[in-house]
C-alpha cells in the first residue's frame, strides 16, 4: 500500500484512511479493513453521539497498536475539552489519542476562544503533558478560516474538504499547511457520492468517472498525505485497496479532464 509522512507527526499512515458519522459502520467492516492494510481512522466525539467511537473502540480489541486513531472535540473551553477527551477514551477503549482535533472551526472567534486563556487548546497541551493525546489537529469546512488556524502554528494536523470540483484548498490551506509542515487530511473526495451521478452530456470516452480516479486525483496534490472515506461494507474495502496500490500517477492531462469535470458539477448546481 502507497503511504505517507503525515507532516510533522512523523506518522507514517496509509494514504487512504476510514471516515466515521456512517450509520452501515460495523466492527466487522472495520476489522476487514485492518486485515487489509489500512491504518488511518478518523471519527469525533459528536458523530452519532458517541456510538461511532464506541464501534471502532469495540474495532480495535487487541489492535490499538496497529492504527493512528483520530477523534475531535467541538468544545471550544479547556474543561468542555477535557470532559470530552475523558468520554472519547472511555468509548473508544485507549488511553491515549494519536490526533486530536478541533472540530468544524469555521469563524475567527471560535478560534480566538480555542487559542486564548481557558480554551480547548490550554487542556490540549496539558493532555499532551500527560500522554493522553500526542498531537493536536483543527478541522473545518471555511477553506480560509481553516487557513488562518494554519497559520498560528499550533496546529499539527489539518482536516479539510477537497475534490476535483472544490478546489479552493490549493489557494487558501496548502501552501500554509506547506510552510508549517502540517499533515493534510482530506475529507469530501467524491463528495458523498455526488461526483458519481454523473450528467447524461458528459462525454465518457473522455473519462468514464468512477471512485478510485475520484481519489486518486486527491492525493496527486502534493500536499495531500491521506484521505479519508466512508466504508459501509467489507466488499467496499476491497473495491478501494486500487486507490492505495503503488501506481502510475495521473498524467496532467487526466487531471485536467477532472478538473473539466468537477467544474461542471459545481457549474450545475450537482454537489
Amino acid at each position: 500500500m502507497s503511504t505517507a509522512r503525515l507532516g510533522r507527526t512523523g506518522l507514517e499512515v496509509v494514504r487512504l484512511g476510514i471516515g466515521g458519522a456512517y450509520e452501515r459502520l460495523t466492527v466487522e467492516t472495520l476489522r476487514a479493513a485492518l486485515d487489509a492494510g489500512f491504518n488511518y481512522i478518523d471519527t469525533a466525539r459528536a458523530y452519532r453521539n458517541g456510538e461511532d467511537e464506541k464501534i471502532i473502540g469495540a474495532a480495535l480489541q487487541g489492535r490499538r497498536e496497529q492504527v493512528v486513531l483520530a477523534t475531535k472535540t467541538g468544545d471550544r473551553t479547556a474543561a468542555g475539552a477535557e470532559r470530552h477527551l475523558h468520554e472519547s477514551l472511555q468509548a473508544l477503549r485507549t488511553d491515549y489519542i494519536d490526533i486530536w482535533q478541533m472540530h468544524y472551526v469555521n469563524k475567527p472567534e471560535e478560534l480566538e476562544a480555542i487559542l486564548g486563556p481557558g480554551g480547548a487548546l490550554e487542556f490540549a497541551r496539558k493532555a499532551q503533558q500527560q500522554g493522553k493525546v500526542r498531537f493536536v489537529g483543527v478541522t473545518g469546512h471555511d477553506w480560509q478560516q481553516v487557513g488562518r488556524s494554519l497559520a498560528t502554528g499550533e496546529f499539527d494536523t489539518v482536516l479539510l474538504w477537497y475534490n476535483c470540483a472544490m478546489r479552493e484548498a490549493e489557494e487558501w490551506v496548502f501552501p500554509i499547511a506547506q510552510e508549517h509542515d502540517v499533515g493534510v487530511v482530506v475529507m469530501n473526495g467524491s463528495r458523498w457520492g455526488k461526483l458519481l451521478e454523473v450528467p447524461e452530456d458528459w462525454p465518457r470516452e473522455e473519462w468514464d468517472p468512477n471512485e478510485v480516479d475520484l481519489y486518486r486525483f486527491v492525493l496527486s496534490h502534493p500536499a495531500v498525505d491521506v484521505a479519508v472515506a466512508s466504508l459501509k461494507s467489507a466488499e467496499q474495502v476491497a473495491a478501494r485497496l486500487p486507490i492505495v496500490r503503488p501506481t502510475v500517477p495521473l498524467t496532467e492531462e487526466q487531471q485536467a479532464t477532472l478538473r473539466r469535470y468537477g467544474d461542471k458539477m459545481r457549474q450545475e448546481g450537482r454537489l
